[in-house]
């Protein structure tokens, strides 16, 4: 991480770390008149709008199996055997999120094993298929496409200095969703998922738009927070 990326986070967290400090009905650190804070509603809209637009295809994803964050993995491995002896919910494994992946052909495997104090340990080494990665952002693999339905209240900008910045609460409307994603085995397997799928109720979302030298953005810090 570079010293100035560094610095700007520092900053962005102190202002997070006075936002969340705000009660209810304690006055931000620059005051705005009604007219001005109801001009901030259109700019986080589209703030949000061009971010979700810089991501076209499935951008609402089942959690990172191929890596975190910028490192993206081209393989996965899974002990099936530890796996068993372990997990407590084997319908919701590692080893069944990618049974379900690979019966959906999203994921294909290879089997290789090796002696391990005189016991035979088996490894499943798992590779995005190329449908896989046409539905893939990062190291997640995608089953849904999220649109912005709208900003329900944001709280700031507070101001540190020339820094500012404002926690804005957003819903997302699915405009659709993958035909594999509606298995029972995926659904099974990844349980998040069967709220997108069901088309409940969408939950309030939290992003941190902070101002640059080019206007208002996302916050570095929280563009792999967005539609996960």
């Amino acid at each position: 991480m570079s010293q100035g990326f560094s610095t700007v986070r520092s900053v962005a967290l102190l202002a997070g770390a006075a936002l969340f400090t705000m009660g209810a009905d304690a006055a931000p650190a620059v005051k705005y008149d009604s007219g001005a804070k109801a001009a901030y509603g259109p700019i986080f809209s589209q703030v949000l709008e061009k971010f979700i637009a810089a991501k076209p295809g499935p951008n609402i994803c089942l959690p990172p199996l191929f890596g975190f964050g910028d490192t993206v993995n081209d393989t996965a491995t899974v002990n099936p055997d530890a796996e068993a002896a372990l997990m407590g919910n084997p319908a919701a494994s590692r080893l069944a999120q990618f049974k379900a992946l690979e019966a959906a052909g999203l994921v294909s495997s290879t089997e290789s094993s090796r002696e391990v104090n005189g016991k035979t340990m088996r490894t499943l080494t798992y590779r995005r298929t190329a449908k896989g990665q046409s539905v893939s952002q990062g190291p997640s693999i995608c089953y849904a496409r999220g649109e912005l339905d709208h900003i329900v209240k944001w709280k700031g900008p507070v101001a540190l200095g020339e820094y500012q910045a404002a926690f804005v609460y957003y819903t997302v409307k699915t405009a659709h969703i993958e035909e594999w994603a509606k298995s029972p085995d995926i659904q099974e397997a990844f349980p998040a998922t069967k709220t997108i799928v069901k088309g409940e109720e969408p939950k309030v979302r939290q992003v941190v738009i902070d101002l640059s030298s080019e206007g208002w953005d996302i916050a570095e810090y929280s563009k792999y927070l967005q539609l996960q």
